[in-house]
C-alpha cells in the first residue's frame, strides 16, 4: 500500500512519528519514500526542507541542512517538531561524500557539529553558537597497500560516535579519539581488541553506535570473502575504561537501526510498534534498482528475515537513511 502527498500539514511531522527507513527517489531527488516496517506501507512525501537543501541525517536524528550556493547557509533541523538551530555559513559547498555527527543535543552550547570528508583526511567542525566553521586536516597513517600503489594513500575516518563530548573511531587495532575541548582538535589512540570472525566468515561490515553514553560495535558478518550472503550479526559493548569488548546477547525491548548514513539504538521498540531484541539494516550490495532488502536479525534465535520495501519501483533509490525520533528518553536495561 502506498500513500503519496506533499509535506505534512497541520504541524504533523512530514515523515510521521515512527522510526522509518527513508529512500531518496532516484529520478526525482526531491521526493522521499518512507517504509513503515510495522504494517508494510509506503509513504511518498515532498519535504521542503529536504528538497531545497543538501542534507544529512545525524545519529542523533537531527538533520544538517546546507543551502546550495557558493557560501551556503547551514542549520540543524528537527524533523519531528520542526525546530531549527542556526549554524555558521560555510565558505564553500560540501564534498559529495560526507557524514555528519553531533557530540550531543544541539540545544547545549558545548555541542560540536562534525562534518567528515570520507575520501580526504579532513573535516569541518563548529560549536553551536560559533560564527564560523573551522577546517582541520589530520594524519592517521597510510593504507597498507603493495609498493606499486604510489603515492601512498592516506587513511580517512569513515564513521565515528560521540561519548561525553569526545568522538571515537576505529583505526586498524586502535580506537581513535578526537577531543574538541581544546583550542584545536586533539587526537589520541588507545589499544583496541577487535572481535574475531565467526566460523565461515572472513569479512564483515562494521557499525559504531552510541547510546546512553555507551559505545557499541555491530558486525554484519558475511560468508567467506563474499558480501552477498549474511551468516550472522554480532553486537559488542565497548568498555572505554579498558577498552574491552563484551558480546551483547540480548537487547530486551531495544533495537539497533543501522544504515550507511546513520545508526542508532532505539530504546523502546514497543513504543513505536516494533519488536524488540532485533537489528534492522539495509544491504544492497549489487545495487538493485528498487533499493533492495531491509534485513531484520533476531538476536534471540539468530534468524534473519528480509523485507523488500519497494518491489514495484524501477528507479534507482539511494542507500536509505533512518528517520529517527529526536525525543528519546535514555534508559538502560
Amino acid at each position: 500500500m502506498e500513500e503519496a502527498s506533499t509535506a505534512g500539514t497541520g504541524g504533523r511531522p512530514p515523515l510521521g512519528t515512527l522510526p522509518v527507513p527513508v529512500y531518496d527517489h532516484g529520478l526525482n531527488p526531491n521526493v522521499q519514500i518512507a517504509f513503515a516496517i510495522g504494517n508494510g506501507s509506503l509513504h511518498t512525501r515532498v519535504v521542503p526542507e529536504l528538497a531545497e537543501n543538501y542534507y544529512h541525517v545525524t545519529p542523533h536524528a537531527w538533520v544538517l541542512l546546507v543551502a546550495p550556493g557558493p557560501a551556503p547557509r547551514t542549520r540543524l533541523w528537527d524533523p519531528r517538531f520542526g525546530e531549527s538551530v542556526s549554524l555558521p555559513t560555510m565558505e564553500c559547498e560540501l564534498p559529495e561524500n560526507w557524514k555528519c555527527y553531533l557530540s550531543g543535543a544541539p540545544t547545549m552550547p558545548s555541542c560540536v557539529m562534525l562534518v567528515l570528508h570520507i575520501y580526504e583526511p579532513t573535516f569541518l567542525y563548529c560549536h553551536v553558537g560559533d560564527r564560523h566553521w573551522s577546517a582541520h586536516e589530520y594524519d592517521i597513517g597510510n593504507m597498507k597497500l603493495p609498493p606499486e600503489y604510489a603515492p601512498p594513500r592516506k587513511l580517512t575516518i569513515q564513521q565515528t560516535a560521540a561519548v561525553d563530548g569526545k568522538f571515537y573511531f576505529q583505526e586498524t587495532a586502535r580506537l581513535g579519539v578526537i577531543d574538541f575541548s581544546t583550542a584545536t582538535p586533539e587526537f589520541s589512540f588507545i589499544d583496541y581488541p577487535h572481535a574475531e570472525f565467526p566460523n565461515g566468515s572472513n569479512c564483515h561490515r562494521e557499525y559504531m553506535v552510541e547510546s546512553c553514553k555507551e559505545l557499541f560495535n555491530i558486525y554484519i558478518c558475511f560468508k567467506g570473502f563474499a558480501t552477498d550472503e549474511i551468516i550472522m550479526v554480532r553486537a559488542y559493548h565497548i568498555d572505554l575504561s579498558g577498552p574491552t569488548l563484551s558480546e551483547v546477547d540480548e537487547l530486551g525491548d531495544r533495537v539497533f537501526l543501522l544504515s550507511y548514513p546513520n545508526a542508532q539504538l532505539l530504546y523502546s521498540a514497543s513504543k513505536y510498534g516494533l519488536k524488540g531484541n532485533q537489528v534492522y539494516f539495509g544491504h544492497n550490495v549489487i545495487g538493485e534498482l528498487d533499493g533492495g532488502f531491509v534485513y531484520i536479525y533476531n538476536m534471540e534465535d539468530k534468524s534473519l528475515e528480509t523485507v523488500r520495501p519497494c518491489p514495484q519501483m524501477e528507479e534507482f533509490l539511494h542507500n536509505p537513511f533512518w528517520m529517527l525520533p529526536t525525543d528519546q528518553v535514555c534508559t538502560r536495561e
